[in-house]
C-alpha cells in the first residue's frame, strides 16, 4: 500500500506541476499554507546517530499535510555496503503523511521539533515549486554525502534558494572541527566513534564554518530558530515559532564498554602474558597472528578509503602509519611457511614503525581516538618481544655451531 501511495503521489506530482496552485498533485492555497522545518533527535542505529531533518507542508483548507523527506535509502540496493564505502550511495527524496512520519519517530523514542518558517507568499510559492521539482521522478535520486549533501544540507539549500531575503545567522556560536562535531553525536556510540576516527583523516580536524555545521540536523534546527532574515528595509525572525511535537523519551544507553577500556585491558593482559606465561609461547604466537591480522585488515580498509572513496576527509589519514596492510605479514607467513625466514626482519620493522608513531602522535596534524595508543603499545610490545625471541634463537643456533 505504501508503494502504491508513493506511486500515486509522484504521478499526481508530475500532473500537478503543470498547474499553478498545486503541491504534489493536490490543490493548495499558498496564502493559507504553512511550511515548517522538522528536526528529529538522534536514534540508536548508526544511520540514526545524527538525527534527521525534513520539511512539513500544511494547508488545512485543502487537507494537505505532508512531510518531504530527503533521507530515504534502501539497504537492499545491489552492492549497498560497497557503494556506501566508496561514497557512491544514492538517496531518494520522498513524501509521506505527517501522521505516519511522526509515528515512525515516536516508535523509536526520538523527539520531533517543529519550526514554522516565516515566509512571504512569493517565498512559499518558490519553495513549493522547488519541492515539486525535486519530487519529480527524474530528480528524486541524488548522490549522498554525509557532510556536504545529506538530509539536512538538502533542506538548507532548498530553503535558502527560495528566500528573497538574506539569512543572518546567530553571531555568538561555538566553533567545532568536523571531527569534534561528529564526536558530539557519537558520545553514546563509542564504537561508532572509533570507526569514524579511524576512517577520517586530517581534513576532518579543520574548523567547520557556521554554514557547514548545518550538516547536523539539530544544529540546523537550532540555528534557524535563532536566525533572522534581512533586506534593505527590515529584519524579521526566520521562524515564527518553535514547538515540540513529540518529547524525547529514549533513555541514554550505557557506554562503559568502550574501545578505550578494551584496548587498555588487552594491553594489561598481553603484558602479563608476555612476561609471566612464558610456557605458553605457542599460544602467544597464535594471538600475535590474530592481533596483527586484525590490524592489517583495518589497514586495508583505510588504504581503500584513501585511494578510492569519495567520502570527504578520508584522504591524508595518518592512521595508515600504524594500521596498514603490511601487518598482515604474520598471517601470510602462516599460509606460505617459507616466508617465516624473514619473520625477524618484519618484526624489527614493525617495532620501529609502532615506536615512531607513538613518538610522532603529539606533532601529527590529526586527532587520534583514545583507544589507538594502548592498541599500538600492545602491537609494539608484541613485535619487540617477537623480534627479540627470534634474534635470541638465532644467536643460540650460532653458539651451538
Amino acid at each position: 500500500m505504501k508503494k502504491f501511495f508513493y506511486t500515486l503521489i509522484i504521478l499526481f506530482g508530475t500532473m500537478g506541476s503543470l498547474q499553478a496552485e498545486t503541491f504534489i498533485g493536490y490543490p493548495i492555497a499558498p496564502e493559507n499554507t504553512q511550511v515548517a522545518l522538522l528536526t528529529c533527535s538522534p536514534g540508536e542505529a548508526i544511520y540514526e546517530l545524527f538525527g534527521h531533518t525534513a520539511i512539513r507542508v500544511t494547508d488545512p483548507t485543502n487537507r494537505v499535510d505532508f512531510v518531504i523527506n530527503y533521507g530515504l535509502f534502501d539497504f537492499n540496493q545491489p552492492h549497498f555496503v560497497y557503494r556506501f564505502v566508496r561514497g557512491k550511495t544514492d538517496y531518494t527524496v520522498g513524501v509521506s503523511y505527517t501522521s505516519t512520519f511522526i509515528s515512525n519517530y515516536a516508535e523509536r523514542g526520538s523527539s520531533i521539533t517543529q519550526s514554522i518558517l516565516n515566509l512571504s507568499l512569493s517565498e512559499k510559492e518558490s519553495l513549493l515549486d522547488r519541492l515539486n521539482e525535486n519530487l519529480q521522478p527524474e530528480n528524486r535520486v541524488y548522490r549522498y554525502n554525509f557532510i556536504y549533501n545529506n538530509c539536512a544540507t538538502k533542506v538548507r539549500d532548498v530553503i535558502d534558494m527560495s528566500l528573497e531575503r538574506r539569512i543572518s545567522y546567530p553571531t555568538h556560536v561555538d566553533s567545532y572541527s568536523f571531527r569534534e562535531a561528529i564526536m558530539l553525536y557519537t558520545e553514546t556510540a563509542l564504537w561508532a566513534q572509533l570507526g569514524f576516527d579511524l576512517c577520517l583523516g586530517a581534513g576532518a580536524d579543520r574548523t567547520a564554518s557556521q554554514r557547514e555545521m548545518l550538516f547536523l540536523p539539530e544544529v540546523l534546527g537550532n540555528t534557524y530558530a535563532s536566525s533572522s532574515m534581512k533586506d534593505s528595509l527590515e529584519s524579521i525572525p526566520l521562524c515564527i515559532e518553535t514547538t515540540q511535537l513529540i518529547p524525547h523519551n529514549r533513555e541514554s544507553s550505557s557506554n562503559w564498554f568502550s574501545p578505550t577500556l578494551c584496548a587498555y585491558l588487552l594491553l594489561l593482559v598481553m603484558l602479563y602474558a608476555s612476561f609471566f606465561v612464558r610456557k605458553q609461547e605457542k599460544w602467544l604466537e597464535i594471538i600475535d597472528v590474530v592481533l596483527f591480522t586484525i590490524n592489517g585488515i583495518g589497514g586495508c580498509i583505510i588504504l581503500f578509503l584513501i585511494l578510492y572513496s569519495q567520502h570527504p576527509f578520508t584522504g591524508q589519514n595518518f592512521n595508515i602509519l600504524w594500521m596498514n596492510p603490511l601487518t598482515l605479514f604474520p598471517l601470510i607467513a602462516c599460509i606460505f611457511p617459507f616466508l617465516k625466514k624473514i619473520n625477524g626482519l618484519f618484526y624489527f620493522g614493525a617495532t620501529l614503525m609502532f615506536l615512531a608513531f607513538v613518538i610522532l602522535i603529539p606533532i601529527l596534524p590529526q586527532h587520534f581516538n583514545l583507544a589507538v595508543l594502548p592498541w599500538v603499545l600492545t602491537l609494539l610490545l608484541r613485535s619487540y618481544l617477537r623480534f627479540s625471541a627470534i634474534r635470541q634463537r638465532h644467536k643460540n643456533r650460532l653458539n651451538r655451531m
